[in-house]
């Protein structure tokens, strides 16, 4: 028997911005979709601010909103009439929503020309910025991104991420954001929870997951004198690890020694001595032993 989620046990806190990171396939919709309470766990217990999701499912719907990857529409209404049906579900006042409605659009860049378009005749960027202010419409407690900027563009996701940066600050909104792009997940959340084959394998902020990667002080030295660079730094006390790459030179050290490092090269040409800093890319290689970028069947 194939099991989606597994011994998963997570306390996200009031306020907010929880990142999942993962494959495809690794569980985190699964995850997501049961938060909503859109699937049924076959054992466990899911609340949201104390209320059981399967016990109370109406007044957990009452206080969640989600945005998904596969967002649905009537694709024969315009983006206006699929916001308003949305919000009256909800019990908003029309008049109000439509005027919200308008202001998250704009300020995500949607081509307000567009606004009274079938939502078919939209990109399938367009149709997610329309998904995404759907989210927000209903000023949810919890909202749940599931992969919410996949299918935008550089810049149409730059401006979500921004919103959702902005509208974190003015409203008490907890946000739980799945995603296998780690530069979003590092940039939006405060707590990560790095996910493979149905388990959490490892949570933290980003920096705490950081440093199970690198203990050490690591630096590159760009320079086209290699192996003249390389042998200064053996001579240095306290330099690990060195190696040679692309025109660079890579080394570790336990403690601060970069005074003694830049001595010791007087005389040498380099152009720069950078920090070479982990990523989650690197996190997740180092605990699953796979490339975020290897898609799971």
């Amino acid at each position: 028997m194939f099991r989606a989620i597994s011994g998963i046990t997570l306390d996200v806190k009031q306020g907010e911005t929880y990142g999942v990171l993962g494959h495809n396939g690794c569980g985190k919709s699964t995850l997501i979709r049961m938060i909503a309470t859109l699937l049924i766990p076959d054992k466990g217990e899911i609340r949201v601010f104390g209320k059981d999701v399967y016990k109370s499912r109406a007044a957990v719907k009452k206080l969640i909103n989600r945005v998904s990857v596969e967002a649905s529409f009537f694709k024969r209404l315009s983006a206006r009439e699929n916001l308003i049906y949305a919000a009256r579900l909800y019990g908003m006042d029309v008049a109000d929503a439509e005027k919200k409605a308008k202001a998250i659009l704009k300020q995500i860049g949607f081509p307000m020309k567009k606004y009274d378009e079938p939502v078919e005749k939209y990109s399938r960027g367009l149709q997610q910025k329309v998904a995404i202010t759907r989210g927000f419409l209903t000023t949810p407690r919890l909202l749940l991104l599931d992969e919410p900027t996949t299918g935008l563009d550089p810049k149409s996701k730059k401006e979500v991420q921004m919103f959702i940066r902005s509208i974190r600050k003015k409203h008490d909104v907890t946000l739980m954001l799945s995603s296998h792009d780690m530069d979003e997940v590092d940039a939006l959340c405060d707590r990560i929870a790095i996910m493979n084959s149905g388990r959490i394998v490892a949570e933290g902020t980003g920096e705490e997951l950081k440093k199970l990667v690198q203990e050490n002080d690591k630096y590159e030295i760009v320079t086209s004198q290699l192996k003249d660079v390389y042998l200064a730094l053996k001579d240095v006390e306290g330099v690990l690890d060195i190696k040679v790459a692309d025109k660079k030179v890579v080394f570790e050290s336990k403690k601060k020694i970069l005074p003694k490092v830049v001595q010791k090269l007087n005389g040498l040409d380099f152009e720069q001595i950078n920090t070479v800093k982990p990523t989650l890319e690197d996190v997740f290689l180092h605990l699953t032993g796979k490339s975020l970028s290897d898609q799971e069947e």
